[in-house]
């Protein structure tokens, strides 16, 4: 395998994922494919409750779907021995507070990939691996000997990103990389984790509400809404021509309602209160709730996801008709 090779790195085909919750079925996913090629980066956008940590640790192996199926690095998820998996896919939890032992050094911590994984057993060549993973990520070799309880929310988020990377995956999911670091350091974190995908020659798929870090990390985006995808396409697409009204108002809100003080994920939140008026039709597009473009065909009929223009995907009756003044 070649690191031109255009094939798929994952395939997910017609996946659903159900969890049954306080005596009723709670749908994350409903029939989700999607195709993640070799070095091209994807973003996976949308709200709180939309499906896309699901996804992310589905296309990971960290969950099995309830139908469908997924394949990584062109083998079935499920019939990989789980430290196999684990040499070709990673997932960075958006919690480096949950995700980060405070009791353990990072030293022992940023070992353990090394040692189970890569079964690395000289100690000469493991300090000098974690003190290269260390170096990429911003921190220096002082860092070796910290307990994570010693260490700030971007400090921990990078050893959560060293020790993602430290391993030399295929394939790495980043799960809201930004939502606990401060303003002021997001575009570093940013900056590093798209510098360790291009060093390692690996894929990235980037979890996000933040529609505006998207351009810095992926070369295509998935919009996701109730667990469905409703727009595919280039970042470029996505960001400057979308066609679905949910994504025009995603794409349209930073700049006509936020401040830096206000993150998206707040207003939409905010939003999703104020505007939602029902549960989506079961028969009907999953937002004919609140679209204002809805008629008695959406709220009927579930649109297919379809290719509008070359290589950008809309599931919409009403693609490109609505725009934000």
């Amino acid at each position: 395998m070649t690191e031109d090779d255009n094939s798929d790195i994952v395939e997910v085909t017609g996946v659903s994922k159900y969890y049954g919750t306080k005596g009723r079925i709670v749908t994350a996913l409903e029939n989700v494919s999607l195709n993640v090629k070799r070095l091209e980066n994807i973003a996976i956008v949308g709200e709180t409750g939309s499906g896309k940590t699901t996804l992310g640790r589905i296309t990971c192996g960290l969950e099995t779907p309830s139908r469908g199926q997924v394949k990584i690095d062109q083998i079935e998820s499920t019939r990989y021995r789980r430290t196999k998996l684990w040499r070709i896919s990673q997932y960075i939890h958006q919690d480096p507070y949950g995700a980060i032992d405070n009791l353990e050094d990072v030293r022992t911590i940023l070992s353990r990939p090394l040692r189970y994984l890569l079964h690395i057993k000289e100690e000469s060549e493991i300090d000098e691996k974690i003190i290269d993973a260390l170096r990429l990520t911003g921190l220096d070799e002082s860092y070796i000997n910290k307990k994570g309880g010693d260490l700030s929310g971007g400090e921990k988020q990078r050893i959560l990103i060293a020790r993602a990377f430290i391993s030399n995956p295929k394939y790495v999911v980043i799960d809201e990389p930004t939502t606990m670091i401060d303003f002021v350091h997001r575009d570093e974190i940013i900056d590093t984790l798209a510098n360790m995908g291009r060093n390692g020659n690996t894929t990235l798929m980037l979890i996000t509400h933040d529609i505006m870090i998207v351009p810095k990390i992926a070369k295509k985006a998935a919009v996701l809404y109730r667990g469905k995808i409703i727009e595919y396409g280039s970042v470029e697409n996505i960001l400057k021509k979308p066609l679905h009204p949910y994504t025009t108002f995603l794409t349209s809100i930073k700049v006509n309602n936020l401040t830096e003080n206000k993150s998206l994920l707040e207003y939409l939140q905010t939003y999703g209160k104020e505007r939602q008026v029902g549960e989506p039709s079961k028969k009907g597009c999953v937002y004919s709730s609140i679209c204002p473009l809805a008629d008695a065909k959406c709220k009927a009929q579930s649109p297919d996801l379809l290719e509008k223009n070359q290589g950008h995907f809309v599931a919409c009756f009403k693609s490109g008709e609505f725009r934000i003044v």
